[in-house]
């Protein structure tokens, strides 16, 4: 019985140790947690990256991936490459999208063999020589159309992230001044805009970034091959080969940077040698980008300056002066604090002195593509400003492009939603047909205006009939009218319809293949005030729920 009793109270202690361990265990790891949560700065820094994945996970859509981030426009239709026809991807209407466009048809196409290219690229010698993102592209997409072109979308996302964690290396999470500069870089409005148009810009800042830290750790082949790699990528960054080591006060080394230079920039100009030859001369090598000293920078001020100060003057003009302003300001900055000694500051001088050349086609727009193209100087800018509070203005100032970063986070937008069963809704491909003007939404509100009879087009991808139920609200552009929704002829629903939101309701089988739903009205389409476009009704909050079709008994 002692034994017992003994191997209990043993048995006892044992089990009071272990609880005391584990107490001890979870009191670290509370300690942990609140210690780190005491380190704000490092939270506020976690927060940024989960608010930038949040606001790219809004371009996803279950049928298209992320590609309306490549900003594929309807005007491009024509002469798309037959890889990018046969590849589901999101098409922007009444729009000749972006570059973005261009390029994933150079990834899926990366050796430029495709006859079809020559008609798909505008002016294809100058836009293949950025060649490497699409190499990139077709490499991470293993070659499969629909795997390169979700992999082209998201590359600069994945650069956006190499990006925030390469930038710690100057810019440490130990205090609000670092944190600061870091997001101000990584929410720029050039790099927000090369990520929301899946373009060169974003991923060229990354490689110039590496390429200037092995640098300075004394890795010069590391350095000079993501410099090149850089090069490969934009053509513009090879100036930051103004961030090799250089002393330009000892003439007889200017030689061998000369040399060093020269080898950066040898993958590019074979590979310029390669499209040359294969294609002929740039109808445009992109000589119009350049104009005399200040006279884009001059103009593009001046007009922003007068459209914010405008009576149509919006929130968006005024981002588009706070930007051009920000980049003067690093203009400034940069003339007025003359260090050729320092690596960082040569770098942003040499995109500060392309910055005095460039013409209005770079800075056109709202804001226009200046941010994009002097990301290395906005980079430099934020290296080189001084610690303290007596540059923070100054600091402050130099980021303001951030203030039109907000407009690129805006994901295309429709006047319906599809739900229903597990795997019905993406069964069921939505396409707004003939008489439609384009989607508009305020706030939670989604709808469009039709220009008279209008179609939609209901695709279903499925093996067998579904059961549609579409229901809405709808409003005449004046005064009553009669709406019809038919298919085939077979009428669905009709009513009358006024000036104020009356809801409807109507439902739909659907046999495999599309089925195109009319909506028809009795009187022609008005224009109302200075509104340019003709109007008959609108169909606002479009819900269509789908379910799999009732087997007959």
């Amino acid at each position: 019985m002692r034994g017992a009793a003994d191997e209990g109270e043993t048995c006892g202690r044992g089990n009071g140790r272990s609880g005391a361990t584990g107490s001890l265990m979870t009191r670290r790891r509370g300690g942990r947690l609140l210690g780190f949560l005491r380190q704000r700065v490092k939270v506020a820094a976690l927060a940024c990256v989960a608010l930038f994945v949040w606001a790219v996970a809004q371009f996803f859509r279950p049928d298209t991936g992320f590609t309306s981030l490549i900003s594929i426009g309807d005007q491009l239709s024509e002469t798309k490459v037959t890889g990018l026809r046969q590849v589901p991807h999101y098409v922007y209407e009444n729009s000749p999208g972006y570059d973005g466009a261009y390029y994933v048809q150079l990834a899926l196409y990366p050796t430029l063999d495709n006859p079809e290219l020559t008609k798909a690229i505008d002016n294809l010698p100058y836009r293949s020589k950025r060649i490497l993102l699409s190499w990139t592209s077709w490499l991470l997409g293993a070659g499969q159309p629909a795997w390169v072109v979700q992999a082209h979308a998201l590359l600069n996302v994945l650069c956006w992230l190499a990006l925030a964690w390469v930038l710690l290396r100057w810019f440490p999470l130990d205090g609000w001044e670092n944190f600061l500069r870091w997001a101000a870089i990584l929410f720029s409005h050039g790099v927000c805009m090369s990520v929301r148009h899946s373009l060169v810009d974003a991923p060229s800042l990354l490689l110039v970034a590496l390429g200037l830290r092995w640098l300075e750790d004394g890795r010069r082949g590391a350095g000079g091959a993501a410099l090149a790699l850089a090069g490969m990528a934009k053509e513009t960054s090879l100036l930051a080969t103004a961030g090799t080591d250089f002393d330009w006060r000892a003439p007889r080394t200017w030689r061998r940077t000369a040399a060093g230079v020269a080898l950066i920039a040898l993958p590019l100009a074979l590979w310029m040698g390669y499209v040359r030859w294969k294609f002929g001369a740039a109808d445009d090598p992109g000589l119009g980008n350049f104009t005399l000293p200040f006279a884009g920078y001059a103009e593009k001020v001046a007009t922003a300056w007068r459209e914010a100060r405008g009576p149509d003057a919006s929130v968006l003009h005024t981002a588009t002066l706070a930007t051009a302003l920000a980049l003067g300001v690093q203009w400034l900055f940069l003339a007025l604090r003359w260090r050729p000694q320092e690596r960082w500051w040569r770098v942003g001088a040499a995109f500060a002195a392309m910055m005095v050349f460039l013409s209005e086609p770079v800075w056109e727009g709202y804001p226009g593509a200046s941010t994009r193209v002097l990301l290395p100087m906005t980079l430099a800018f934020n290296v080189l400003v001084p610690r303290g509070g007596r540059w923070l203005p100054v600091l402050l100032a130099g980021n303001l492009t951030v203030a039109a970063s907000l407009f690129e986070f805006s994901p295309p937008h429709e006047f319906y939603t599809v739900r229903g069963a597990a795997g019905a809704p993406t069964a069921v491909r939505v396409v707004p047909a003939a008489g439609w003007h384009g989607p508009e939404r305020h706030l939670k509100h989604h709808w469009r205006w039709s220009k008279g009879q209008a179609e939609l087009r209901l695709e279903n991808r499925g093996p067998g009939a579904v059961q549609a139920a579409l229901s809405g609200k709808a409003s005449s552009a004046d005064g009553p009218r009669s709406l019809r929704l038919l298919v085939d002829g077979k009428l669905l629903w009709g009513g009358t319809i006024g000036p104020d939101l009356v809801p409807w309701r109507a439902g739909v089988t659907l046999p495999p293949g599309a089925t195109t739903v009319v909506f028809a009205t009795d009187r022609p389409a008005i224009r109302i005030g200075t509104d340019p476009r003709d109007l008959a009704f609108q169909i606002a909050n479009l819900e269509i729920v789908v379910q799999p079709a009732a087997v007959p008994r």
